[in-house]
C-alpha cells in the first residue's frame, strides 16, 4: 500500500518511519512558503500503521475537509488545507488507479498552485488581503457546489449517487483496518396511505421530518442519506454491533413518539439492519439489509430486525 500526499506539483509518498513537518521553515520537509502559514504548521506521523496530521500550534489552523482540526487520522481522500494553500492525501493499492488519480488531479492543483504563487508574488498589503478574501470565497462556493451535487434536494440528506460511493470507500476502511460497520435500511410505515390521505405535500413534510429525527439521534460521522423514495440509509462506522442496533431502536422509538407531536400523524418505520463480514462488497451489505427490512414488514412492521443468515 502507497500512501501519497499531493501538494501543489509535488507528490510526496510517506514513509512510517519519518516525521514530515509542514510550514514555511526552511527546514520543513514539506516546505510551504506564504504569509498565512506557521514556520512549523502542522505535522504528519504514522501511529498504529495509520497516518495522522497534527496541528503544531498554527497561528490560522489547520482543516480537514473543510473542518477545523487538531488532530485527524487520515483516510483515502481527505483534503487538508493550511494557510493558502491545499494537499489531497490518497492511498493506492493498485499502481494503474494511482497514474489515473494523478492525471485527474494534475488541473485541480495547477489552479490551487497559481492561486498561491500569486498571493506570493502581491507585495501590496491591500490587493493580497482582496486576493485572499477571493480565494476564500472560490472555497466557500466549491463547497456549496459540492453540497447541490450531493444532497437529496427535499430532506437535504445526501443522495444515493453520494451514498454509493462514500460506502465504498467505508467498506474499504472497514476491511483493511479491521472495524465494525453497520449498515441501516429504514422505510416509513404505510406512506403511500400518507400520501393518498393526506396528499403529496404532507407526505412531503412527513418525510423531512422523519430526516432529521434521523440525522439528530446519529453521529457527525455517520453518514445518512435517502436511499430512495421514503427509504432512507444510515452506514454507522467504526461502532460495536449493540450500540448500532440501539441507535436503530432509538430511531425507531424516537419516530413513534414524536411524530404524532409534531406532524399530529402517527408514523412508524421499520429498520433493516447489515453487519459487515470482511470481503463482503456494498451490495452484499445493503442485501442483508433489505432482506431485513422486508422481515420487518412481514411480522408486522413498526420494528428492528438484525439480519439472520439462518432466516434469509
Amino acid at each position: 500500500m502507497r500512501h501519497c500526499l499531493y501538494f501543489l506539483d509535488m507528490k510526496i509518498k510517506l514513509k512510517h518511519d519519518v516525521e514530515y513537518i509542514i510550514g514555511r521553515d526552511t527546514q520543513a520537509l514539506i516546505r510551504i512558503p506564504g504569509q498565512t502559514i506557521s514556520r512549523k504548521h502542522a505535522r504528519i506521523i504514522s501511529r498504529n500503521g495509520r497516518f495522522l496530521i497534527e496541528d503544531t500550534n498554527s497561528m490560522n489552523g489547520l482543516f480537514v475537509n473543510g473542518k477545523k482540526t487538531l488532530t485527524h487520522v487520515l483516510f483515502d481522500g481527505d483534503h487538508i488545507t493550511i494557510g493558502t494553500c491545499y494537499l489531497v492525501y490518497k492511498e493506492f493499492g493498485d499502481a494503474t488507479f494511482e497514474e489515473e488519480f494523478d492525471r485527474e488531479l494534475t488541473d485541480t492543483l495547477l489552479i490551487e498552485h497559481q492561486m498561491a504563487e500569486l498571493l506570493q508574488s502581491v507585495s501590496d498589503k491591500k490587493a493580497h488581503k482582496q486576493l485572499l478574501n477571493l480565494k476564500r470565497t472560490v472555497n466557500k462556493a466549491k463547497t456549496k457546489l459540492h453540497a447541490l451535487a450531493n444532497r437529496d434536494r427535499l430532506t437535504r440528506l445526501y443522495n444515493r449517487r453520494y451514498l454509493d460511493e462514500e460506502l465504498a470507500k467505508e467498506l474499504e476502511r472497514a476491511k483493511r483496518y479491521k472495524y465494525m460497520l453497520s449498515f441501516l435500511l429504514i422505510d416509513i410505515d404505510h406512506f403511500k396511505q400518507v400520501n393518498d390521505v393526506q396528499g403529496h405535500q404532507m407526505s412531503d413534510r412527513v418525510l423531512t421530518s422523519i430526516a432529521s429525527i434521523i440525522r439528530k439521534n446519529t453521529r457527525v460521522n455517520d453518514l445518512v442519506a435517502r436511499y430512495g423514495g421514503e427509504e432512507i440509509a444510515v452506514v454507522i462506522p467504526e461502532m460495536k454491533s449493540d450500540m448500532s442496533i440501539k441507535i436503530a431502536e432509538k430511531i425507531r422509538c424516537t419516530i413513534e413518539t414524536d411524530m404524532p407531536k409534531c406532524m399530529g400523524l402517527s408514523v412508524t418505520v421499520s429498520i433493516g439492519v447489515g453487519f459487515y463480514s470482511p470481503g463482503e462488497k456494498a451490495e452484499q451489505l445493503i442485501t442483508k439489509a433489505d432482506k431485513s427490512l422486508y422481515e420487518a414488514k412481514k411480522r408486522g412492521r413498526n420494528m428492528v430486525v438484525i439480519y439472520n443468515r439462518s432466516s434469509s
